[in-house]
Formats: C-alpha cells, sequence, structure tokens
C-alpha cells in the first residue's frame, strides 16, 4: 500500500508520497502541484518556497521510501502536538470561532503529559467558556508547518468530535485573540467555511458537516 501525507503550509498543501501516479489518480488536481523526486532538504526547501507564491496548488514530494520522507521531515521540523474539537449542540449546529479574520475551529497545544484527547477537551473549554463537553470519537489528524521564534514546527492537531449543549453561555478567549464563538447552522455552513482555511474544511468534512 502506498504512503500519503499531507502537510499544510501557507494554506496550502504539501504532499509527502511515495507514488505520486497513485495520489494524483485519487486526487486529480494534484496534477497542478509542483512535484518533486527525492526525501532530499533542497525539495522541502523548494516546495515550501513554492508553497508562497500566491499562484501555488500544491506541491508534491514522492520517495520510494516512507521512512526517508518522515526521516527528513522531522529533521528539518521540530514536531508538537495540539488537540481540537468539532463541537455539536442539540440542534446539530457546530461550533466556530473567528480568530484573525477567519473562521476556525477551537484547538490549542498539548501540555507536557497530557493526554491528547484531555488536551482538545480542555482547550475547546478554554477558547469557548463551555466546561459540559462530552468527547466523542477521534475525527482525524492534520498536519501543518511554520515558523516561530526562529524555529521551524511541525504541528500535528488531533480532533475529536464533542457535544455541548446551547444552555452554557459561549466566552470567546480573548486572550487568543478569539473575537467571537458562535453555533453555526447547516444552512449558514457555506459562507462561513468559505472565510475559513482549508485544513479546517478538511476537518469539518471528516465529520460529515456539510456545506
Amino acid at each position: 500500500m502506498s504512503f500519503a501525507q499531507k502537510i499544510y503550509y501557507n494554506n496550502r498543501p504539501l504532499i509527502l508520497t511515495t507514488d505520486r501516479q497513485a495520489y494524483i489518480a485519487e486526487h486529480p488536481i494534484a496534477a497542478g502541484y509542483m512535484q518533486f523526486t527525492g526525501a532530499f532538504a533542497r525539495n522541502f526547501r523548494l516546495a515550501i518556497q513554492h508553497l508562497e507564491k500566491f499562484t501555488s496548488l500544491g506541491a508534491l514530494i514522492e520517495d520510494v521510501s516512507e521512512l526517508s520522507l518522515q526521516k527528513e521531515l522531522y529533521e528539518l521540523y521540530s514536531p508538537i502536538d495540539a488537540g481540537g474539537g468539532v463541537v455539536f449542540n442539540e440542534d446539530g449546529a457546530v461550533l466556530m470561532i473567528y480568530r484573525r479574520g477567519k473562521w476556525d475551529l477551537p484547538k490549542g497545544k498539548r501540555d507536557d503529559g497530557e493526554e491528547i484527547d484531555y488536551c482538545a477537551l480542555r482547550e475547546v473549554s478554554e477558547e469557548t467558556g463551555l466546561q459540559q463537553l462530552t468527547l466523542g470519537e477521534k475525527i482525524c489528524d492534520t498536519y501543518h508547518v511554520y515558523a516561530q521564534n526562529g524555529q521551524s514546527l511541525l504541528k500535528r492537531t488531533a480532533w475529536y468530535a464533542m457535544y455541548g449543549t446551547t444552555h452554557e453561555k459561549l466566552v470567546p478567549q480573548k486572550e487568543e485573540n478569539i473575537l467571537e464563538a458562535k453555533w453555526i447552522r447547516p444552512s449558514q455552513m457555506g459562507p462561513v467555511v468559505f472565510k475559513s482555511y482549508e485544513a479546517i474544511r478538511e476537518v469539518l468534512r471528516a465529520a460529515n458537516v456539510k456545506w
């Protein structure tokens, strides 16, 4: 079975795969990605440079070895873990937050020694004010790379379904630049996801949220 991993940078995908043809057959849009062969540091750097361009659709790096792709990735980027949630209320609406000009899902970094599912619950509670949350099944993981304080980081976010209630007041966490926390009904979801990130749309699709 071929390996493929999607990593976001600048809201665009970097695909690591052991079989580019299989990936493109399943995701035809990837035929328009900048493509590189070999798990080399130079190819990673060139791929990231390409993703910075406004015209970029994405980038793809192929190598016969999954191990080589992963090894080079973790040599270039220090891994950190985060957890987040797709919270549904009793009416089937989804809780979203508005931060830095985008609609987002609540999430945050894992503390040392913290279980990732507890991290997800804690972060959702802190960012939205909800205390009566029930943890559901894990939805998926997303990955993205970025630079912070001179470090190159690879963040893996584990996403979980959660269940809350409209009987609780929503309190957006201003310290995290959250301007609004809001229950979004299915009929309202289209315009909201249009002003979101591609990775967030991916998580919502994985959670079977329609728009």
